[in-house]
């Protein structure tokens, strides 16, 4: 190899290794950063706002601080409703239930258990009409629950992320 062919080889070996190497750098500074914002406090409860109406703004901000682009917020159609739409890394769509608890109570389970067949039903129906409405029946979809417990200090509460809660029984699935 000539001087020029080999400066050129050099080079473009030590790119595909600084590529390599930073992804998982990049990585792992991503999710220390997340973890920094999620341990932030809250903010407080409007005067006059339910304790569910809360729980959807603190999950929202939740999942802010985790990474979603959150897309829409109560969608409503004749199906049922669905608290949260979200999108994950631009390649696929989460739909998101929240289900919240001023205090966690003894052996009651968890606010995850409220969402029962049912529900699961009702949130799929609603999933599938997004997807139809939106265009998106080609892109990944993803059901989850989020549970929200308020605790003593309702400005850090506790969440529980519980990804890929249940499936889609449904006739036309949605596909992960």
């Amino acid at each position: 190899m000539d001087g020029l062919g080999a400066l050129m080889h050099r080079y473009r070996m030590a790119r595909r290794f600084v590529r390599k190497s930073t992804r998982g750098l990049f990585e792992r500074l991503e999710r220390a950063w997340c973890s920094f914002r999620k341990s932030h406090r809250y903010f407080p409860p409007k005067a006059e706002e339910s304790t569910g109406a809360y729980g959807e703004r603190l999950a929202i901000e939740y999942l802010r601080r985790s990474g979603y682009m959150i897309l829409e917020r109560s969608y409503a159609c004749p199906m049922g409703e669905i608290d949260i739409v979200a999108a994950w890394k631009s390649s696929m769509v989460v739909f998101v239930e929240v289900k919240t608890w001023s205090c966690q109570r003894e052996n009651q389970g968890g606010p995850s258990d409220a969402v029962d067949e049912v529900k699961q039903r009702k949130i799929c129906r609603s999933a599938l009409h997004y997807a139809k409405r939106h265009g998106l029946l080609d892109t990944q979809g993803r059901l989850d629950v989020i549970e929200v417990v308020l605790g003593t200090e309702p400005c850090r509460p506790i969440f529980r992320h519980i990804e890929a809660a249940f499936e889609s029984r449904e006739t036309f699935q949605m596909h992960a």
